[in-house]
Parts: structure tokens; sequence; C-alpha cells
């Protein structure tokens, strides 16, 4: 008989899994991969978790703060930014703040929006517009476009009120931070302060030196000589935070008359074309002349020559301005008088006033 023997061989297998390199891309970044089904999801008011590709979790979990998207992530998740800052600029702001974004060392091409509000937030809440305005809608701008290092100015406020802005960042459109640490300015009430005050005999202003002294209500030429010619003045001072800037026109009820009708004849010149005081004065001649060498309407350098007059008239004319804020800024209008032989003898006097306008 015979005998068979069989040879029963066991062959042991030993899977390897063997990974060649980190997966990567122009678009995008592993760190620490591994390929697995994937875990459970996490969520935080704070953070977002990045799961390992090819995970088998889908859709997406949001909270207030953040969207959590399976699968691969943006190159770029932003950082929440640093504190703002919001300023009163000079502290004269009473409808205006000045803000600058911190970025907090985000990219350039991470886009920003800022909350604001009248109450540090409890339940006030709008956002700056594109336009430096505030509104309900979310803007989202980039760093430069909110002024990059200068800022921006934040217009249309209300005035004495405090206002708290706040800013969050995003890459895309799923990727939007936290909000950064809040700061506060307050704007201030619109101001105006206008004095008008004499100038003394013997004040030197430009080429003029005056002759007879003034109050801020009266300027008295007393006696006046043929051939004589008398020269005052009266000083305008102006403080305002209207951001326009403001206006002074002088007007007059008639010429320089008596009560008979007579009046002393004033010159040539206009405020929007001021002349030079004529060499002969056979009657008489009247005319005024502002240190305001800068004027906002018509020719503005009209005034910059001191030999330059205009005759006062029933019309307001701007006789100084400026185009923003201004603090203790002084105008003198100098008024000369000069009589000839033909003039007739008697009492002359008329009614001068400024109007002071500001731009709010």
């Amino acid at each position: 008989m015979k005998k068979f023997f069989l040879s029963i061989i066991l062959g042991l297998m030993f899977p390897c899994i063997i990974l060649a390199q980190v997966p990567s891309s122009t678009n995008f970044r592993l760190d620490s991969s591994s390929f697995d089904f994937g875990g459970g999801i996490s969520t935080s008011t704070n953070y977002t978790s990045q799961g390992s590709a090819g995970e088998l979790e889908t859709g997406k979990t949001t909270s207030s703060n953040f969207n959590l998207f399976s699968g691969f992530f943006p190159r770029a998740f932003p950082g929440v930014p640093g504190q703002p800052t919001l300023t009163n600029t000079g502290g004269i702001l009473y409808n205006a703040l000045d803000f600058v974004i911190n970025t907090g060392g985000n990219t350039s091409d991470v886009n920003y929006a800022i909350a604001i509000s009248t109450d540090n937030f409890v339940s006030n809440l709008n956002y700056v517009q594109a336009d430096d305005t505030v509104g309900a809608t979310t803007t989202w701008q980039s760093y430069i476009n909110w002024g990059g290092a200068s800022g921006q100015r934040l217009i249309g406020l209300n005035s004495n009120t405090t206002y708290t802005i706040k800013v969050k960042a995003r890459y895309g459109s799923n990727s939007e931070t936290g909000y950064s640490l809040t700061t506060q300015a307050t704007t201030v009430s619109p101001s105006l302060t206008v004095m008008v005050s004499g100038v003394a005999n013997s004040t030197v202003i430009g080429s003029f030196t005056t002759n007879i002294g003034t109050t801020a209500t009266t300027v008295a030429f007393s006696n006046l000589q043929s051939g004589s010619i008398k020269i005052g003045a009266q000083k305008i001072t102006v403080t305002t935070n209207a951001l326009g800037g403001y206006t002074v026109t002088l007007v007059q009820d008639a010429d320089l008359s008596k009560t008979n009708g007579t009046t002393i004849s004033v010159v040539s010149g206009t405020n929007a074309s001021p002349v030079s005081w004529p060499g002969s004065v056979s009657a008489g001649a009247f005319g005024y002349h502002t240190t305001d060498s800068d004027l906002c309407t018509g020719t503005t350098n009209r005034f910059a020559v001191d030999d330059t007059f205009a005759a006062a008239s029933t019309t307001p004319f701007e006789v100084s301005c400026n185009t923003g804020p201004a603090s203790s800024e002084i105008t003198n209008l100098v008024f000369k008088v000069q009589i000839g032989n033909l003039q007739a003898a008697g009492d002359y006097k008329n009614q001068i006033t400024y109007v002071i306008t500001p731009q709010y």
C-alpha cells in the first residue's frame, strides 16, 4: 500500500500602506494628513476644525462665528483682526469720526466688515458702508479699500453721541472670524463762536494804519475835512467745528447819508471786482477792504492787494470764509472815507451788518 503525504504550506499575508508624500497643490495644503474614515464634528464659538481628507461626513456645521465644511479647506483662513482705532480728530468733529482697521497680520486678500453701535452693541447694531456712512447691510472690503494705514472718515453721525466699533474678517465666503476688541469715540455738539471787536487808533493792518479808533458796534469817522482821509477797522474772530466751514457777508442798509437824502458817494469798485482808491475825490468816496485774501467764491484772491476797495451794498457779499473748521480765525474789515470841496456839510451815517453762516 502506497502512502501519500500532504504538505500544507501556510502563507502569511502582511498588508502594507505606503504613503509616498504629503498631498499638496497650488491651491491647498494638508498638514499632518492621513487617510481614514474621518471623525466627529468639532464645534466652538471661537475656532474651526479641519478634518482629514476623504472623511465620510457631508454638509456643514455652522455657528454665529464660523462655518465648518468637511474635506479640503481654502489655503488661507484669516485670524481675528486686531483692535481698530476710532478717534474724534482734534476733538471738534460733531457728525464724523476717523477710523483705522488693524489687520492683525492677515494677508492682503482678506476682507473686513466693521460693525458700529450707539449702545455698545446691547441692542443697536449697524455696519460701516462703502461710502463711509452707517447702514444695516454688512459690507466687506479689503484693508486698502477701508483706507489702509490712513483709514477713513465715518460721516453722517449724530452729534454728542458715543459710537463703538469692532471688526471681523473673512477669506472667500466661508471663513468668517469672530469680532475684534471694541473701541469707542464720541462726537461733540455743533459750535459757532463769533466775536466782533473794535480796532484802536494807530493800528497797523498790512499797509494800512488806522487813524480813528472803533468799537464792536461803531465806526465813527468824526469830523471830516476836505481832502482828508479817515481809516478805521473792525476785527471779526470766528471759531467753528462746522465741517464745511463758514462764510461772513457784509451788507448795508444805505449809503452814508444825512436826513435830507444827500449821500457820500461810494467807490466804483464792487466786491466781485474791487479797485484802487481814486487818485482825486471832488465830492466823496467810501469803501471797504477785507484782509481775507483767499475768499471762497468768485476770484478768490481779489482782495490780496491792500489797495483794493469795494462799495458796500444792500446785497450781502462775502468778505471772509473758510472751507473747513476754524479756530480763532481773524479777518479785519478796513473802512476808508474821503471828501472833497463839493461834498455838502452834514451828519452822515448808515448801518452795516455782518452775517455769519456756518456750513454744517
